[in-house]
């Protein structure tokens, strides 16, 4: 009687203490009445590595996890010999008019090749089946921004239990811990569980091996796919340990059980042997071993105090708040129903936060830079393989880094860059015979440069001006001559490139990039229509081939602008700020359409799609 009054005690404690009655801000607070019913409804946890989304089942939870370095295949290139001497042709059709030519011979002569990229994969699910036989109470699935905490909370048969998540970003580690009010009530079996890519599951060679692990853990263990004709290199270790307090614990098989427990801490670690986009020679059983030896040295309290202090490092330095009402009181899901009427202005706050959230949770110094997805990803074959898309996407997941007073969440970003220069000289040189380095609207983990998809979207020259102008913004804020110093050989070379690149227009008076693309948008220019495109195999609705679209006019503004601050900042490259003076003056000027808009295009065409979902000719207002 004694022991249980203790531990409703210190079950009460720890629902207050974690913040589980629901008290917080509506600005930085989720809760739900029901699990998730799907993968994007689970709520997200992450470390900048490793990545979970928590389904909240009260019978069976799901967590479903991400490493951000399991990617398909193994280092490659796509670079293509020789397709500069097409180059000139290639605009002379441009020039012309000639576009589908021009566009076909793009694609024949300047795709990289493969002309598709690698695909970010799910690494693991970890299933905990439960023996509650009624259904649940009193249930409710929350997101704490504050501590970067999930959980849930409900009743079965007059017992309340409490779950609380976290992937912790100073012990590398997964945490889960799992009460009750009452003592051994809490059985489960644990079962952790590969992912492949059944779609393919021909040719997928993503094999993978499940089993016990002492007397307390489950591994996971595999291999990435071969994909595209890339040998797939990667090798990934994932495993738990389950640490009850009371009660009885079995493994049979991969099945781990836990009978009549008190109280279960489970940790959770998971590595691949990337170490980087040239290297796969790391082990991963030893950093899943020094992860663990390094977490199980403390207690729960003590993991979560880190994991608490060091997000709290980057989430406080900023806070919102805006007013209250009624409708803030809703779960999360009935906000978002009632938002539009605006009855709710702390639901803007709330967005923000998640937003600032999301990024501490994909973006840390060391990991890779947040994905299309962060790090979070339950497709083997995600939208848009989940990659690096860089017309518009990976840019704008880092729009609050500066803003948001999280600078360092950057760096990530600013070691792809510096990456991609590698096969962007390359790329350079074989596909356009110029200095410097390019690199288009896509990467992955392996950092290839070419363009890719097909011609109409792969004349997207611009992709790693418009990162380097992403990455300058960090001096903006700081005026930190040091970063500018070390970014300078990165905008250098850009500026190299285009320097070489950009060709006289027709009228004689301009400077453009040729080939170009207003990213994703067919223009109506006289001919352009449905055709079978050999590149994808395919009916596209056109090409959106061009010359000096208006984005890459004002993104080779800024390129020029940064480059000649940096050069000036450090007193060097003197003759080549003249050359770039000159020839920013010459870019193509931002031209007004006939019915009184800002043309997308060199030329006042229009556009065949009438609510395309991409706004590239105003980068000059926003974010340039």
């Amino acid at each position: 009687m004694k022991l249980s009054s203790s531990i409703r005690i210190f079950f009460y404690l720890t629902l207050v203490l974690s913040g589980s009655l629901y008290a917080q801000s509506p600005s930085s607070f989720m809760w739900y009445t029901k699990p998730a019913g799907k993968w994007e409804e689970a709520l997200p946890l992450g470390n900048g590595r490793l990545g979970a989304m928590i389904y909240g089942n009260a019978k069976e939870e799901v967590v479903q996890l991400n490493e951000d370095t399991y990617w398909t295949g193994g280092p490659y290139s796509t670079v293509v010999k020789g397709g500069h001497e097409k180059l000139k042709e290639i605009q002379e059709l441009v020039f012309k008019g000639e576009m589908l030519k021009a566009h076909n011979m793009f694609g024949r002569y300047l795709m990289g090749y493969p002309v598709e990229q690698q695909k970010y994969q799910s690494l693991a699910n970890l299933h905990l089946t439960f023996d509650h036989r009624q259904e649940p109470t009193e249930y409710k699935r929350w997101l704490d921004l504050n501590t970067a905490t999930s959980g849930v909370d409900f009743t079965v048969d007059g017992v309340t239990y409490h779950r609380e998540i976290f992937s912790s970003a100073p012990d590398q580690i997964i945490v889960i811990r799992l009460t009750a009010s009452q003592p051994g009530s809490i059985s489960f079996v644990a079962n952790l569980q590969g992912v492949r890519n059944q779609t393919h599951s021909n040719y997928a060679t993503d094999y993978f091996q499940m089993n016990g692990f002492g007397k307390d853990g489950l591994t996971l263990t595999g291999k990435s796919a071969d994909y595209l004709g890339v040998a797939g290199k990667l090798k990934y270790e994932a495993r738990l340990k389950v640490i009850p307090e009371g009660g009885a614990i079995e493994l049979n098989d991969y099945f781990l059980t836990v009978k009549k427990a008190n109280a279960v801490t489970i940790l959770i670690a998971a590595a691949t042997n990337f170490v980087n986009y040239k290297d796969v020679s790391a082990n991963e059983h030893e950093r899943v071993n020094q992860y663990f030896s390094n977490a199980e040295k403390k207690t729960y309290d003590e993991l979560k105090q880190r994991h608490i202090a060091d997000y709290q490092h980057f989430y406080n330095r900023v806070s919102i708040s805006l007013p209250n009402t009624e409708a803030s009181k809703l779960p999360t899901d009935k906000r978002i129903e009632v938002g539009d009427t605006g009855s709710d202005p702390q639901l803007a706050a709330l967005a923000y936060n998640f937003g600032r959230y999301v990024l501490i949770g994909s973006s840390r110094q060391g990991t890779q830079p947040a994905n299309l997805q962060g790090i979070w990803n339950n497709d083997m074959n995600p939208a848009w393989d989940s990659k690096y898309t860089t017309n518009i996407n990976t840019e704008m997941n880092y729009w609050i880094a500066e803003a948001g007073n999280l600078t360092e969440l950057s760096d990530p970003l600013f070691t792809m860059v510096s990456e991609l220069t590698d096969q962007g000289a390359q790329v350079a040189k074989e596909h356009y015979g110029s200095k410097g380095w390019v690199f288009h609207q896509n990467t992955d983990l392996w950092r290839v440069a070419a363009p890719m998809d097909g011609p109409s979207w792969g004349t997207f020259t611009i992709g790693g001006a418009w990162l380097l102008n992403e990455l300058w913004k960090r001096y903006d804020f700081s005026m930190d001559k040091k970063y500018a110093e070390k970014m300078y050989p990165m905008l250098k070379g850009s500026v190299e490139f285009f320097m070489d690149f950009l060709i006289t227009h027709p009228n004689g008076k301009w400077l453009v990039t040729n080939p170009s693309t207003s990213p994703e948008n067919f223009p109506a220019y006289p001919g352009n229509g449905k055709y079978f495109d050999e590149v994808t195999g395919s009916v596209l609705s056109g090409t959106t081939i061009c010359a000096g679209s208006s984005m890459d006019m004002q993104v080779l503004t800024d390129l020029f602008s940064n480059f000649i601050e940096a050069a000036n900042l450090h007193g060097v490259d003197k003759e080549l700020v003249a050359q770039v003076l000159e020839k920013k003056s010459k870019l193509a000027p931002p031209q007004i359409a006939k019915d009184g808009a800002l043309q997308e295009w060199a030329e006042d065409w229009g556009q065949m799609e009438k609510n395309h979902r991409h706004f590239s000719h105003l980068y000059g207002l926003y974010p340039g």
